[in-house]
């Protein structure tokens, strides 16, 4: 395949390359369309709203791979934010890889499989650009948005585990990104929602938020966080040119490509605007902006990237230079996408889900404690989850409830309701049960729950706390003598429990975080 160079490249299509949009539908519609055809746009991210089953995929991306060459001579990046766990994009035909913390409490090199898994399905459906690993250290138990997408509390962890998921990325050509630059880790504002703050200084950002991303300093991409960090600038690092060029450039030496998070996140768009935060993205050092969903926002931020070309403001040589790397970075996924996806049939990996699963049921923890066990008379109170930051997917089925019921058909299992009636109802019936399981999810912010909790810890003396989203709220809890977790509510975790409650495993996982 010829590919076009630099010098060939007109104005416009030097410009598509340095935006990263998204579109809304299963096919191949007409804003997407719009932006590829007439404005020369290289590059798309997908989200679940793009996917149905992997044979619609597959037509999808090979169309846009067609129309990116006809219309800028190069291949596309298609991107995809598929970290795994509870950060899935692609579920259906394939591998539903284990998240990042539940990789870190599970078997040695898990988070390398993990990296490869992902990338083996990602360049299969013609996808060559992953925006993962999370290397921020997740050391506030209380962010609402990292959370279990986080290796660990500790920043040498977080450095070695995103090192072997992006080494396992590469194994089949797709690019890994590691985010969110200078960390993300210790904030309590969701920067999908508002602007975020981490107001310690330099010595302590160097030491922990940002030593993950000194440690991986050679990954093929890094993403801005929409965060302030007052000990740099008074602007978001993604519009910040002292963390984006004087930072990361030049005193860390950083040559790959920077990418911004999603630019119509509230952070950006609340204060500065989409567009214009896409120009002062670039001016401040980044090479491509994330803007996932309107075309209003897209098609503006071209025509303000072309107006600070013509009047000096981005000098030519500075744009030919993002374009060069994009290009340089695009050209070594190209051997993979002719080896896996160009003219091939998809294949799946029965290997790979079996590795998942293992991986998941590895991860299972048990942190204080002796195992639950099962009697005539226990009592399971399962909660339905639901998608708690927009990062997070919803799955068609995660009712562990229901399927506790299926699986153990004399057992008394409940959905957990956050009612003031349910909770009465199960405190008056705690005498007629010999134990209590109760599963957790998110419980760390959520003080309803907590309190239901505690009520039947200081009720019920043979209690076993399940958390299916880390260990973050095993402090919440008075009285707490039996307590497991997982890392994710998924269709593998939810596999794990049943295994685990039927006797077929144990708990082998370890605690990658401190209590």
């Amino acid at each position: 395949m010829k590919l076009k160079s630099l010098k060939e490249m007109t104005l416009k299509e030097k410009l598509g390359q340095l935006i990263l949009p998204g579109f809304h539908s299963t096919y191949y519609d007409d804003q997407i369309k719009t932006l590829i055809e007439d404005y020369h746009v290289g590059n798309v991210i997908l989200f679940t709203r793009n996917f149905t089953d992997a044979a619609q995929v597959r037509e999808l991306t090979k169309k846009i791979h067609e129309e990116v060459y006809k219309a800028t001579g190069h291949i596309p990046f298609i991107a995809i934010d598929q970290e795994g766990g509870l950060v899935t994009r692609m579920m259906k035909d394939v591998t539903f890889a284990p998240g990042p913390m539940t990789a870190s409490a599970s078997i040695e090199d898990a988070t390398y499989y993990t990296g490869r898994m992902l990338a083996e399905d990602m360049i299969r459906l013609g996808m060559n650009f992953n925006l993962a690993p999370s290397l921020d250290v997740n050391n506030n138990p209380n962010n609402p948005v990292i959370n279990v997408r986080s290796y660990s509390d500790n920043p040498e962890v977080v450095a070695r585990l995103g090192k072997r998921f992006i080494e396992g990325s590469l194994e089949y050509g797709v690019l890994a990104c590691a985010k969110h630059f200078p960390g993300h880790g210790d904030c309590e504002v969701d920067s999908h929602l508002g602007l975020p703050t981490i107001n310690y200084d330099l010595d302590r950002i160097h030491k922990i938020e940002m030593y993950p991303f000194k440690e991986n300093i050679n990954v093929p991409a890094i993403m801005s966080a929409h965060i302030l960090f007052p000990a740099y600038d008074t602007v978001p690092a993604t519009l910040s040119k002292k963390i984006l060029t004087n930072v990361l450039r030049e005193e860390l030496g950083y040559q790959g490509l920077i990418l911004t998070d999603c630019l119509e996140m509230k952070a950006i768009q609340n204060e500065f605007g989409t567009s214009n935060g896409a120009l002062m993205a670039v001016l401040a050092g980044a090479d491509i902006c994330d803007i996932s969903h309107t075309l209003e926002f897209q098609l503006k931020a071209l025509e303000l990237l072309e107006e600070a070309v013509n009047d000096g403001r981005l000098p030519m040589e500075v744009l030919d230079a993002k374009v060069e790397r994009i290009l340089k970075a695009k050209e070594t996924t190209l051997p993979y996408l002719e080896k896996y996806f160009y003219g091939k049939e998809m294949q799946f990996s029965e290997e790979n889900n079996r590795l998942a699963q293992e991986i998941v049921d590895n991860s299972l923890t048990l942190v204080k404690g002796v195992n639950a066990t099962l009697t005539e008379k226990t009592l399971v109170i399962a909660p339905v989850a639901q998608a708690k930051t927009i990062i997070e997917d919803e799955f068609d089925d995660r009712n562990l409830a229901k399927v506790l019921k299926k699986e153990f058909k004399d057992l008394n299992v409940l959905e957990l309701e956050n009612t003031d009636e349910f909770k009465e109802r199960v405190l008056s019936s705690l005498d007629n049960y010999d134990n209590v399981i109760i599963f957790s999810y998110n419980a760390a912010t959520s003080l309803k729950q907590v309190s239901f909790i505690n009520d039947v810890l200081a009720n019920k003396k043979e209690v076993t706390v399940i958390s299916l989203k880390g260990p973050m709220d095993f402090n919440k809890y008075s009285n707490l003598s039996n307590y497991l977790c997982l890392y994710e509510y998924t269709p593998n975790s939810i596999r794990t429990v049943v295994s685990y409650l039927k006797g077929k495993l144990t708990p082998k996982g370890k605690l990658t975080i401190n209590l």
